[in-house]
């Protein structure tokens, strides 16, 4: 009931505001017309929220407090009648909520412009009305609570000798102090070019690294002739899997060379076989360490739960940072981006090795490594080969965002299309990524219940 009355009275209140903002700008008709349709809007909503709200409450009320009632008949010591100590706690809940947000409804909240030029204001010792300071500490974007001095400007020139040097440029005389957002923001700028300027010759060997293996791979896809490379596929998935998977590999694989997608298709797939090799090599021991330590489990997994909740395309900043543009970078950021799945299935499959098991390994003599290769791992493989198909299937979503910085593929055939609003050549991309997606999915599983 009082979320119900609490809706209302927000309705009501945006009413007020927007009215009271059409009469203030009645010399502008364009204000005016968006104003009071806001106002007729929160209007109806008032009504309708009012009565269908309450109808709603009444009628749950009448059957919970029936439903009380009986219990109450049976045990006198439920909570009955008013109880002193709740009543307070409706009455500070009250308080607290209904004339704050009742004043925020009714107010225009400032931007954080205003409130920026309103804080530096206050430091220069300008006198602000108590509202405005209000208005901003409260109803407007939460309020910065410190400021800090602007860093230097941090440069690389070379020296008289050739070699870079660190220059430092202190800040401008009266230059405006920056928030916490920006000073961080800038000393993680300054971190990552010291790095790139200083340590270039590491990422330089990684790209020479990984642009080898792309290489090595993509001959394989790319330069084998496509009649042998999808026997080769058929014979593949028939073997692994079944005769039924075969077919659908095949029928794919027709959609991909009907519709000309065979040299894109085969360009992404070696960029998902890549990521793959680098997610099954880095995450399969790490994913046997998180299973069987805890000091593992506690450092590794807060950091794969940052890798798997910050949004993908944030992956392609450091790649592009660290190693410009490219299919090398785009690697990396598959990598980051598939990799948990991987790290936490194999854990998770170590850990559900029965005890009994291993104790019986342990009483026949088998030592650490015959006990993890010839006991968990075998145990754990299914567990292990779902992770290898989610490493794939996230590998290929990641791909396509990949082709944004240059990793080519089937992406950069989205990406294009929807740069020059070409819907049915992306839809039909869209597609073939999805069956490719399902090809290898459907191999993995039929594969994994086969073994089984």
């Amino acid at each position: 009931g009082f979320v119900v009355d609490l809706v209302t009275a927000v309705n009501a209140a945006l009413v007020y505001k927007y009215s009271k903002a059409a009469i203030d700008n009645a010399d502008k008709d364009y204000l005016v017309a968006r104003y009071e349709g806001w106002s007729d809007s929160h209007f109806v909503a008032t009504i309708f929220v009012l009565l269908l709200g309450r109808f709603v409450f009444a009628w749950l009320a009448d059957r919970l407090y029936a439903r009380h009632y009986n219990q109450w008949r049976v045990n006198r010591d439920i909570n009955h009648g008013i109880v002193l100590s709740r009543l307070l706690i409706a009455a500070l809940v009250t308080i607290l909520i209904v004339p704050l947000l009742l004043y925020r409804t009714t107010q225009f909240a400032p931007d954080a412009r205003t409130c920026i030029k309103q804080d530096r204001a206050i430091a220069k010792g300008e006198e602000i009305s108590f509202k405005k300071r209000f208005d901003c500490f409260v109803i407007g974007e939460f309020p910065t609570l410190f400021w800090i001095d602007r860093p230097d400007e941090i440069s690389y020139p070379r020296g008289e000798d050739g070699s870079r040097i660190v220059k430092r440029t202190p800040p401008r005389e009266g230059a405006p102090p920056v928030n916490l957002n920006t000073y961080v923001s800038q000393t993680i700028d300054d971190g990552i070019s010291y790095l790139t300027v200083f340590y270039g010759f590491l990422f330089d060997g990684i790209t020479q690294v990984l642009r080898g293996m792309l290489s090595a791979i993509t001959s394989v896809f790319v330069g084998t002739p496509w009649p042998i490379t999808i026997c080769v596929l058929l014979f593949i998935a028939y073997r692994i899997a079944d005769l039924k998977s075969a077919l659908f590999v095949g029928a794919s694989l027709i959609y991909l060379t009907l519709f000309g997608f065979w040299q894109t298709a085969m360009d992404t797939l070696s960029l998902v076989v890549a990521a793959s090799i680098i997610c099954i090599i880095v995450g399969l021991p790490l994913g046997i360490w998180v299973g069987k330590s805890r000091v593992g489990q506690a450092f590794v997994t807060p950091v794969l739960d940052v890798m798997q909740t910050i949004p993908s395309f944030v992956y392609l900043l450091p790649a592009i940072a660290f190693f410009s543009i490219g299919k090398p970078p785009g690697i990396l950021a598959t990598v980051i981006f598939s990799m948990p799945p991987m790290v936490r299935l194999t854990a998770l499959g170590i850990r559900q090795v029965p005890e009994s098991t291993k104790e019986a390994a342990l009483a026949f003599g088998a030592d650490p490594r015959q006990l993890l290769t010839k006991v968990e791992l075998p145990l754990a493989l299914p567990s292990i080969m779902t992770g290898i198909n989610q490493v794939v299937m996230m590998s290929l979503s990641m791909v396509v965002i990949a082709a944004l910085i240059g990793a080519g593929g089937m992406g950069y055939i989205v990406t294009e299309a929807l740069e020059n609003t070409e819907t049915g050549r992306g839809i039909l991309a869209g597609i073939g990524i999805a069956l490719l997606a399902m090809m290898i999915d459907r191999v993995v599983q039929q594969a994994n219940q086969t073994r089984d």
